[in-house]
């Protein structure tokens, strides 16, 4: 770190997918993806704290959910940040937790990626974009999205990230949004495993790119692009997901989607929408233990 800089702090924000297109499997074991995914306003906070030189790497979070060792991604990217670097200091990583686990918010992936920003913020030499970028893509599909300061479309497994243009993202930004999600959470290989079982449910890429083009090019609301081919194997185990979607649309005219591969789901509210009622009906079909934020895109 800079000379005299003993800590930093950075926010780790949470993500959406708006819209998810899984388009086949890959021969590296991974799928294609044609997305567009929004940071929000709602996150973490990830603190690095430097200790002696030549030490090593810990992670504190209160959430018990989140390991402290070597398998959290945090302290994956300090160990993948110091071999590109050359540092050699230890570090003690704070993650205050809000994102919940096994969400699909891309809380892990967040962290790991405040930590990169971090490190390179306050590091007497900093590394360039590009070799962030290919940090951030060793450590996993969903970190190379929140280098981007924006809503952004990705493909590949993750690691190509276009952000989308002003006139686009400017739909997006400052709009209100609620997320809820059942007491558990996803594990995203056993949806993926669903998923590649039944070839049926991809989508065909070239429909995926023609959707999305038709949505960027035209001036259809939000709820327009809203679609996520993983919310077929979730909800072909999991009844309860639909059955709360279509109450919520019956009810309010909310078009609610699924965030990556779970259990995460959000509604897009307008600007003074009362939310009181839709509250009511998700702690009654999922209990007083869900989680339930209101919050904002970035």
């Amino acid at each position: 770190m800079k000379k005299g800089v003993q800590s930093v702090c950075v926010f780790s924000p949470a993500k959406v997918n708006l819209f998810l297109a899984v388009t086949g499997k890959r021969l590296d074991g991974f799928h294609d993806l044609v997305s567009v995914v929004a940071p929000l306003v709602f996150g973490d906070v990830v603190t690095i704290v430097r200790t002696e030189r030549n030490g090593s790497t810990e992670c504190l979070c209160e959430d018990s959910l989140v390991p402290n060792g070597k398998e959290n991604l945090a302290v994956k990217a300090v160990i993948a940040w110091r071999e590109r670097s050359g540092d050699d200091q230890g570090y003690r990583i704070f993650i205050r937790k809000r994102i919940p686990v096994g969400g699909g918010l891309g809380g892990g992936s967040s962290n790991a990626v405040a930590v990169l920003k971090g490190l390179n913020f306050s590091a007497t030499e900093s590394l360039p974009m590009e070799s962030l970028q290919e940090l951030a893509s060793s450590l996993g599909s969903d970190c190379p999205l929140f280098l981007a300061e924006g809503p952004s479309v990705i493909e590949g497994r993750g690691e190509l990230v276009e952000p989308l243009p002003e006139n686009t993202a400017c739909r997006m930004r400052g709009r209100r949004l609620l997320l809820f999600a059942p007491s558990f959470g996803m594990e995203t290989k056993e949806i993926y495993s669903r998923m590649s079982s039944r070839p049926e449910w991809f989508t065909d890429k070239s429909q995926a790119l023609e959707h999305l083009s038709l949505w960027r090019q035209g001036d259809e609301s939000l709820d327009g692009l809203i679609a996520n081919d993983l919310e077929t194997p979730v909800f072909s185990k999991w009844p309860g997901f639909p059955v709360l979607f279509e109450e919520l649309r019956e009810r309010l005219g909310w078009v609610c989607g699924m965030s990556g591969s779970g259990s995460c789901c959000f509604a897009v509210l307008g600007e003074e929408e009362d939310v009181k009622e839709g509250k009511k009906a998700i702690l009654a079909a999922w209990g007083e233990h869900c989680f339930l934020r209101e919050t904002t895109f970035l």
